[in-house]
C-alpha cells in the first residue's frame, strides 16, 4: 500500500488462493469459494520474509474448510489468520 505495507487485498489474495490450493485435487476442476473470513492481527512490510501456513479443518461431501495463517518468519507474530470455506462437485472416476 502507500505506507510500504502488504495491503489487506494482497492478503485476501493471499487466503483465497492458498486455501484454495490445499484442497486441490490434480486432474479435478478447482472448487469454488463460498465464504472467507479474514483476521487482520498485525500488519507486514513489502520487503518482511512471510511464513505461510494452509491446512484442511475438514471436508464433507462437497464442502471443504481450509484455514490459512500468515506470520512474520523472522519473529513469529501472527499477521493474519484466514478461514475459508470451499465447494466443488467433482464426478466420481469409479
Amino acid at each position: 500500500d502507500r505506507e510500504g505495507k502488504l495491503a489487506s487485498g494482497a492478503i485476501a489474495n493471499l487466503v483465497d488462493e492458498v486455501g484454495g490450493a490445499v484442497v486441490l485435487v490434480e486432474g479435478l476442476p478447482r472448487n469454488v469459494s463460498v465464504d472467507m473470513s479474514i483476521s487482520f492481527l498485525s500488519s507486514a512490510k513489502a520487503d518482511d520474509e512471510l511464513e505461510i501456513i494452509g491446512r484442511v479443518l475438514g471436508q464433507k461431501g462437497g464442502y471443504s474448510g481450509t484455514t490459512v495463517l500468515v506470520k512474520n518468519k523472522a519473529t513469529g507474530e501472527l499477521i493474519v489468520e484466514g478461514r475459508h470455506s470451499l465447494f466443488g462437485k467433482h464426478a466420481s472416476k469409479m
